[in-house]
């Protein structure tokens, strides 16, 4: 079931409250007006710096809740980067009683932020949606209405062969739609074509803004590693492993390989050369450093890098001094994570 799909249900089943997790705002507007146009619902979104659809009284969160409480029956409430507020004790006791209120309603609250935070008292009044990032097809539909938008241009070449036009978007999956439509503009702005090397260096960017993972450009070819016959005529056969024929033909994504040696026999450089051969993304994750407790929380650190990792893939997760992981939860050093 596709979340936009999974949300009009939740409207047209009463449920209160519901929070979209989500970077894009525009997105899930269109996506709520979209449900609230064909179930006959009006929409309206408040945001802490205008209040209630441009209603500067109803600036303050409290404001805002009342305000829903005396609004007409088939409405939808949009409330935009809610989540510092919920910690407040009245804020809270506030959402818990428009819950009774809206359930004998047909009103609906959705709660609208990239984080989520809830309160305990809220955990079982509130529903939770994750409102996914950008599909390949949304990212073809976007590709495509730039390269319609350009086609004109002979300064420009946009012309792709489906491989290509395969690895552009794959390139890209993982970005917002404005971060993508962004990117390839500024790829036909700096290469005059669509260029995959500019499109990871947007997610670089995400690398760099998560603090705890570590992006590195590959360079460096299999030529430059000794023997590893076996492991290079692996790697060399999976090269179009993640494309859309290797989906259809049934054959499986590579999960990941183990690399045992002693320091300085060419294990990093065997995983730079990988992420190079399939032109991926490489993402160093020291795992000492998360497990020494140099970073903050371990537990949390990891479960942010692995989110990280999952929101630019698919790309190579390069697992560093792993064996100090596994001696860091015996270690009085650690923070117990």
């Amino acid at each position: 079931m596709s979340v936009d799909v999974e949300l009009e249900n939740l409207i047209r089943a009463r449920y209160p409250l519901i929070y979209i997790v989500s970077w894009e705002e525009k997105r899930v507007e269109e996506s709520i007006r979209e449900v609230c146009q064909k179930r006959g619902k009006k929409m309206v979104v408040w945001t802490f710096t205008t209040g209630m659809a441009g209603n500067l009284a109803t600036k303050d969160p409290i404001a805002a809740l009342d305000y829903v409480i005396n609004a007409p029956d088939q409405t939808v409430f949009v409330l935009k980067d809610f989540h510092p507020f919920i910690g407040d004790v009245a804020v809270t006791r506030r959402l818990r009683d428009l819950v009774y209120a809206l359930k004998q309603s047909y009103k609906t609250v959705v709660l609208l932020s990239p984080l989520l935070k809830l309160p305990p008292e809220l955990e079982k009044e509130i529903t939770v949606v994750d409102y996914q990032l950008p599909t390949i097809a949304d990212l073809d539909r976007l590709l495509e209405s730039i390269i319609q938008s350009v086609r004109g241009d002979n300064r420009i070449d946009v012309t792709l062969t489906p491989l290509e036009r395969e690895q552009v978007l794959q390139s890209a999956s993982g970005l917002t739609s404005i971060e993508a439509e962004n990117v390839f503009a500024k790829s036909l702005v700096e290469k005059r074509r669509f260029d995959i090397d500019v499109i990871l260096g947007e997610k670089e960017q995400i690398i760099r803004k998560s603090g705890i993972l570590e992006y590195y450009r590959a360079s460096d070819s299999f030529a430059d590693v000794g023997g590893m016959d076996l492991l290079k005529k692996w790697m060399e056969q999976r090269t179009t492993s993640f494309n859309e024929d290797a989906k259809k033909y049934g054959l499986p994504e590579p999960k990941g390989i183990l690399l045992l040696g002693v320091q300085g026999c060419g294990k990093s450089l065997i995983a730079k050369t990988i992420a190079s051969l399939w032109r991926l993304p490489l993402l160093r994750l020291d795992v000492g450093k998360i497990f020494a407790g140099i970073v903050g929380s371990s537990e949390e650190n990891m479960r942010k890098a692995i989110a990280t990792a999952e929101s630019v893939a698919p790309c190579i997760l390069w697992l560093d001094e792993l064996e100090k992981g596994f001696a860091g939860t015996q270690s009085s050093a650690s923070d117990g994570g």
